[in-house]
Order: C-alpha cells, then structure tokens, then sequence
C-alpha cells in the first residue's frame, strides 16, 4: 500500500513524543482519534508499529521500518521541492538554519539581513538548539544548513570550516591579580579591531590565576572539560563556582566580580556590550576551533542553501561577518 503525507506524519510524531497525548496536542488532535489512525493502520499494514506495554511507548521493529522509509520518502518529496523551487529562479521556497542560540543573535545578522535582500520570497527559519539536536535534524531532513563549532562526524556530514574562533580568559576589572599581569592584558578594543597588541603581546601564564574562582560552561567544546585540560597543563585544577550553558548568563558573572571564565572571541567582538572585563591570551592549543558550515551528505543541496552559503563566505571573507 502507498503511504499518505497524513500517516507518515503521525508515526513519526508518536514515535518522536513516545507519547500519544504529547503526539495529539503537538498534531492538534484528540487522543482518542490519534490512537485510533494508528490502529486501524496497524491494521492494514498487519504489523503492530508501537509497544504499548512500556512507558513512555516504544518502537517495534515494524516501526522501525515504517519510520526509515517514511523519513525517505520525506527526504525525496522535499528534494522535489527543492528542484522545482531551483527551476522557479529562487522566486519562492525555503531556507532552514541550525544553530545556538549565540550564533543566531549574534553573528548571524548580516548575513540573513544580505541573504534576505537579494532573495526576499525565500522563507527563512532559524532553529536554534544543542549541537547534538541540531545534527539530528539535519539526518532526518528537516534543517538544510547548520552552523557551528562541534565536531560532527565526517561520515554523515559534509562539514567545511568557515572561520577560526579563540577564547580569551576574561577576568573582572576589579579583580587584584590584574595589578600583577597589567603588561598581558588586553581590552575589547584590541580584539575587536585585531591590533597589534593582540598579535605582538605575550601570552600570560595561566598559573597566575590558580587562586581565582573560575566560571565554566556546561558543555560544549568550549565546556569544563576543556577549562580542565588547559588548567591542568599549568600544574591546578580550577576551582568552580558556577557552571551554565549561556553565554550571557557567564559573561554577566564575570563581570559582577564572582569569577574569571574562557570567554570567545566571537562573543567578545558581536554580543551587544559595551562593559567589558579585562581579556588575556593563553598559549594553549584548545583555546582554538573552527566555525563551521555543516549539511547532511548524500542530499540534494537546495539552491537557497547554496546561495546562503556563498553570502556567509563573502562576508567572513570581508572581515564583516556578524
């Protein structure tokens, strides 16, 4: 039997929720009538899709089978789409990013803003989660582009690095180790514009700020792990007194004097703030990574997404990229 638009999307919603009521609300349907689509397909597929014995539900191995044909057979229908809307001349059709929610704030501006002026009928939808969510969309076709600085896998992905991104250890202005290493430090301005000093200057030991409270954030390839290593390599362990996911939120610690924290380059040259701490290089191989632009392999590549691309190379080219 063929498969309609109507029971591909309600499978895969049950076995996304692993709930029918969560299912229901998000498909705006009673739960009654949901449960009862899925049955009477059960039915005439002569399979059974879900366990019900367990909570939250789980997929059979029918399932199983149901949900990665209905994922390609979404796949071909969007990759339609896509090509029709190519023949159209980029006059209609989409464009979907991932990213975090700092990049899309952030440094994502004035390339939507330019992408948006030379194709204003493209609709254009930022998804804006944790890497691993991110990459999951893309496998299952529902983000074109993602853009970011975690190591994907290369197997999966065609992943090109756009862009290097440092990080700084910001310290608070009135913090009294800064008397001791005033010949290392460097203010907003310096990143901002990539002085001189940010290229001549010497990198400050790391060991000087044993003693200090350190932020450090949650995860990520900028995460405590990461703080770990580099401290470690200058002979201590940092003391942590907060740890969190945001940028924002460590940045504003920061600044309230409770600790120092590795804060990137990119924050500290796009983020709308004009108090800032004191910054300090570090000579440390991990305060390095790549920005990077990812998309699933093996998928057609709309021309929206092409074209988007090719505006966010021209503008990190230029220097202008935010």
């Amino acid at each position: 039997m063929g498969l309609t638009p109507q029971q591909i999307e309600y499978v895969l919603t049950v076995a996304e929720e692993r709930s029918f009521s969560k299912a229901a609300k998000k498909l705006f349907v009673t739960q009654p009538s949901l449960s009862k689509f899925i049955i009477n397909l059960e039915a005439s597929l002569g399979v059974t899709l879900f366990d019900r014995s367990s909570s939250p539900i789980t997929v059979t191995e029918a399932g199983r089978i149901f949900m990665e044909t209905a994922n390609r057979m979404k796949e071909l229908e969007e990759d339609m789409t896509h090509k029709m809307n190519d023949l159209a001349g980029l006059k209609n059709g989409t464009l979907k990013l991932g990213t975090t929610p700092f990049y899309a704030a952030n440094m994502l501006l004035k390339t939507v803003l330019q992408f948006h002026s030379k194709y204003p009928d493209i609709q254009i939808t930022i998804c804006e989660d944790t890497y691993p969510n991110l990459e999951e969309e893309i496998l299952k076709g529902e983000l074109d582009l993602m853009i970011g600085s975690v190591a994907t896998d290369e197997e999966l992905f065609n992943i090109e690095e756009l862009c290097t991104e440092k990080l700084y250890l910001a310290v608070p202005r009135l913090c009294d180790i800064n008397k001791k290493c005033t010949a290392f430090a460097l203010e907003f301005e310096d990143i901002r514009t990539n002085s001189e000093k940010l290229f001549t200057g010497e990198y400050v030991d790391l060991a000087l700020f044993r003693n200090e409270n350190f932020i450090a954030r949650s995860s990520g390839e900028t995460g405590y792990n990461v703080l770990k290593k580099i401290c470690r390599k200058s002979g201590f362990n940092p003391y942590t007194v907060l740890e969190s996911n945001n940028l924002d939120t460590i940045f504003s610690f920061v600044r309230s004097n409770l600790g120092v924290a590795l804060i990137p380059d990119t924050f500290i040259k796009f983020s709308d703030v004009t108090d800032h701490p004191v910054y300090y290089a570090i000579d440390s191989p991990e305060i390095e990574k790549y920005i990077k632009l990812v998309y699933k392999k093996n998928k057609y590549l709309s021309r929206s997404a092409i074209e988007f691309g090719n505006t966010l190379r021209e503008l990190i080219g230029l220097g202008t990229w935010k």
